[in-house]
């Protein structure tokens, strides 16, 4: 009651942002446990799998184990929850054979416990450490089993969860498994009050998605496409914040008159910044170039170009000479990394990469990666791989190792699941 009542305060509060932002344009009835006869029909699934990724990072980690899923169990009807609405849309892209894809209802139990009885799910998979006191006690209410996969606790989350650790505790061993993603998030989970007879650690989920979703376009044909010719080398920020985009133009600036060969391509974190990004460029004495621009000349030396279209970074990367990752040169917490590291690519990235701590650690232990800590550093970095080419490959090299010696966590999740999803 006193965590419902909480729920509600807090909703208010966010009421007035939430209808300023606009964001209520996204938000589905379905989270207020409101589904229409068809997808009724279809979730009323007693014994089916359930599985929840929040949005489109987790979703994406998920499919590995959820192909593992349907190759073991293909009688199994799976049905997926998602938080976000690009969350949803991903989801629906990559899990076109679920039984549903739905919105996870908010965490209120009158919600919670209207939703679950309505489903009845034998199992539920819960991406990541998210922490939903009212929807798990309604699992268990309904005799389901609870498992958390590919867990990890941030530094920040930790902290908070310390916070209330006594009230913590009694939620956390309601979870019947948790497969973490490595021994320090398992200690830590342990910690918090998970017992720890249910917690093992299996590895991270997104190594396997890394090796199987990196495929396209060949290198050349990707370069073609871009302009470039041969012998010119080039430089790809991915997932670029607010704040970021200003010290890597500058860097980059410095760099092309060092190397003239150098190219640069932005891919703004959010498609839809990209007319602010190409502000940024002019401002920088550089000409904007969409790459969904039908224009096909040479990329000239004056250019940069933006990435304005969605889900075509981690395929782009395979043109690229260097890859710097975004979100890291402020406090965002960096991006996934593995996407470039699939195509044997160099990867820079500045101090902040928490959500991304133990794939960055690897990495720049196996050289296959240089983290550095501010604008100054990343130029002197940029220096020294453009002018040796034999090390930046082999540093490339070094960092498809790492995803390739790392993936495997699908199959050791599923291994542990598999006796608790019941009669098959």
């Amino acid at each position: 009651m006193l965590y419902d009542l909480f729920f509600m305060i807090f909703s208010v509060i966010y009421l007035p942002y939430f209808l300023v932002s606009g964001k209520w344009r996204s938000f589905s009835r379905q989270r207020l446990g409101i589904f229409d006869g068809e997808t009724r029909s279809k979730i009323k699934e007693p014994g089916a799998i359930w599985l929840h990724a929040v949005s489109v990072g987790e979703v994406i980690a998920s499919v590995p184990l959820y192909d593992q899923l349907r190759k073991e169990l293909p009688g199994v009807k799976i049905i997926v929850s998602t938080v976000t609405a690009t969350g949803n849309k991903i989801a629906r892209e990559r899990f076109k054979d679920a039984a549903a894809v739905i919105y996870l209802p908010l965490d209120l139990s009158w919600i919670t416990g209207r939703v679950v009885n309505l489903i009845k799910p034998g199992t539920v998979l819960i991406a990541e450490t998210e922490i939903w006191p009212n929807f798990i006690t309604s699992l268990k209410k309904n005799g389901a089993k609870v498992v958390i996969f590919n867990g990890r606790v941030s530094p920040g989350s930790f902290r908070n969860y310390g916070m209330v650790k006594p009230l913590l505790k009694d939620l956390l061993q309601k979870v019947d498994l948790y497969l973490m993603q490595s021994q320090a998030d398992a200690d830590k989970i342990v910690s918090l009050g998970a017992p720890k007879e249910d917690v093992k650690v299996t590895g991270n989920l997104k190594y396997d998605a890394a090796l199987m979703g990196g495929a396209g376009d060949a290198p050349d044909i990707l370069r073609k496409k871009l302009g470039l010719a041969g012998g010119e080398k080039l430089l790809i920020a991915g997932s670029t914040n607010p704040g970021e985009e200003e010290k890597i133009l500058r860097c980059y600036k410095e760099m092309a008159e060092e190397f003239p060969e150098l190219r640069l391509v932005i891919a703004p974190r959010h498609t839809d910044r990209a007319g602010r990004v190409a502000g940024l460029i002019k401002s920088c004495g550089f000409m904007p170039r969409l790459v969904s621009s039908p224009e096909t000349k040479a990329l000239g030396q004056e250019e940069v170009l933006i990435l304005d279209v969605m889900g075509r970074l981690a395929r782009l990367y395979a043109a690229a000479d260097i890859v710097f990752i975004g979100g890291s040169l402020i406090n965002k917490g960096g991006q996934n990394p593995l996407e470039a590291a699939y195509h044997s690519k160099v990867v820079l990235f500045g101090p902040y990469m928490h959500n991304f701590e133990e794939i960055a650690d690897k990495l720049v232990s196996a050289r296959g990666a240089v983290k550095v800590g501010d604008e100054a550093e990343l130029t002197a970095s940029l220096r020294v791989l453009l002018e040796n080419d034999a090390e930046r490959r082999k540093m490339g090299e070094n960092a498809r190792r790492v995803l390739e010696s790392n993936a495997g966590a699908a199959k050791k999740d599923f291994d542990l699941i598999k006796p608790l999803i019941g009669k098959l």
